[in-house]
């Protein structure tokens, strides 16, 4: 059982809140907003999440983050021979965009907090299901492919 009851896209959502918040209430270090870059970021962001969410599409396997038991395939192409998470990837890019568009170093904080608890209660618990599904695949794999990048 997944420990994580939020669906990691509202987490985000959550988080991007916090980030205004961060702007609004705690301007500790402000610097100039970074449009160009939060664009970037954004539109790397996009094509990694569209790329990552058409492989699971293709292999006809879960994108829930609710059921990895239910995975049919471990995919180690495209994408996800880059990074093992790609669709928590792509959030975590568009958080790092917000920091950037919102000028405020502080908000950073939101960011680390996302990505500690994306690995504690979603990743790892993912890991170990993928794990007993696939054992030394899903190992050598690991080993071979970051969590994050």
């Amino acid at each position: 059982m997944l420990s994580l009851k939020i669906p990691p896209p509202v987490l985000a959502a959550i988080a991007l809140l916090m980030i205004y918040g961060c702007v609004l209430f705690m301007p500790v270090w402000q610097f100039k907003p970074l449009w160009s870059v939060a664009v970037l970021l954004m539109i790397i962001a996009i094509i990694i999440g569209l790329l990552s969410m058409s492989v699971f599409a293709r292999v006809n396997t879960t994108i829930s983050p609710f059921t990895p038991q239910a995975t049919t395939q471990l995919v180690t192409t495209g994408i996800y021979q880059y990074s093992r998470n790609p669709m928590y990837l792509s959030l975590l890019l568009l958080l790092i965009a917000a920091v950037f568009i919102g000028g405020e170093l502080s908000a950073a904080m939101v960011v680390i907090v996302f990505i500690a608890t994306v690995n504690q209660l979603q990743i790892k618990p993912e890991e170990k299901v993928l794990l007993n599904l696939f054992g030394n695949d899903y190992r050598r794999y690991c080993q071979h492919v970051r969590r994050w990048l």
